[in-house]
């Protein structure tokens, strides 16, 4: 239905459709949509600003090249022979696509009550339809199953209206116990491959020293090797005060603040430390933090946020329900969270609620 401007008699009319104004100021829009999507949490905004946001056509996974054996390197003097044992070591990870989708809609009743605010309308709906996808993005990545109706922090969330799933969480990505078969990334088991394993530290501390020394130690195990140590650490909001806290109990300094960002950030070692308070608490299996804290440390090196190229955050066309008096179109993402080194990351469970200064 066109909505008409002015008397029928004028000479000069404007008629507007809603579809068209609507798809035209959603596509003017979209820009915004993806930028506030992607640094509405730290791993997103972290991913985006190190351009680790990757379009890709489609494929029936998505895939990341592993290395995990080195060539065989010796030495040789003459006429010796040189080495010919072929090199093995090379697979890859399969990560399968999770889409995404929210809705817009708009009924004939907020149509005609919005006749002479129609662009005010459609920018509220986009609002709306961009802060639920803020909301859900983390809670998919940082709380698994949890964040729906599910029992673990290690599996995806899981729609309760027709059983897809979101992307792999981080609890599993970077699990708090990454031996067990339920733990397996990208279609690898770590039972039998510990190269495959992430770092892991359950806490023992129980004053500040200890707890500084505990997060240095796991910062430590994830620089091993190529690739350098970790850049981003994600806990929840009471770790990152007590980290505060240890900090300057140690140093007798406030922790330094880094980067510009809508939250606060602290640089510990080149490390930039940021609370999110979505992060559960992974040794007791729930999304509340009151008895232990998380803290995880990740290397964005070796991680991607994975868009399909027709599918980041496009929009279908309106569609009226035969029994409704309203017409719907929804915003689509299809993609997920990849990884290809898993030992460059780590995570700190079990961590306590109270630190004595010692």
């Amino acid at each position: 239905m066109s909505i008409t401007y002015g008397a029928s008699s004028q000479p000069l009319q404007t008629t507007t459709n809603f579809d068209a104004l609507f798809s035209a100021s959603l596509a003017n829009y979209r820009k915004t949509l993806t930028d506030n999507i992607s640094t509405s949490n730290f791993f997103f905004n972290k991913m985006k600003e190190m351009g680790l946001w990757e379009g890709r056509d489609g494929g029936l996974y998505m895939i990341e090249d592993l290395m995990y054996g080195l060539s065989p390197v010796d030495t040789y003097d003459g006429y010796d022979e040189l080495p010919l044992t072929p090199t093995e070591g090379i697979t890859q990870a399969q990560y399968q696509w999770r889409q995404i989708a929210a809705p817009v809609s708009i009924s004939e009743k907020e149509r005609k009550m919005n006749k002479q605010r129609i662009i005010d309308l459609i920018a509220s709906k986009l609002k709306q339809c961009e802060i639920g996808m803020q909301e859900a993005f983390p809670k998919f990545l940082l709380q698994g199953s949890l964040a729906g109706s599910g029992a673990s922090l290690i599996t995806p969330y899981s729609s309760p209206k027709n059983g897809s799933v979101a992307f792999d969480p981080l609890p599993l990505l970077v699990a708090l116990d990454p031996t067990v078969a339920a733990a397996m990334v990208g279609g690898i088991s770590p039972v039998g491959n510990t190269w495959w394993e992430n770092q892991t530290t359950t806490a023992a501390a129980t004053d500040y020293t200890h707890f500084l020394n505990e997060v240095l130690h796991l910062y430590n195990n994830c620089s091993k090797g190529p690739g350098g140590p970790p850049k981003i650490a994600i806990c929840d909001q009471q770790t990152w005060e007590l980290f505060s806290a240890a900090y300057y109990y140690k140093y007798r300094t406030e922790a330094p603040e880094t980067g510009d960002y809508p939250f606060p950030v602290i640089n510990f070692f080149g490390v930039e430390v940021v609370w999110d308070q979505y992060m559960p608490d992974v040794y007791s299996n729930t999304t509340s933090t009151t008895t232990y804290g998380t803290l995880m440390f990740l290397n964005p090196d070796f991680l991607k946020v994975v868009y399909e190229n027709e599918s980041n955050f496009v929009e279908t066309e309106f569609i009226r329900p035969v029994n409704m008096d309203a017409k719907f179109k929804h915003i689509l993402f299809m993609g997920g969270v990849t990884m290809n080194n898993r030992r460059k990351q780590g995570v700190y469970g079990k961590i306590p609620r109270t630190l004595t200064a010692a």
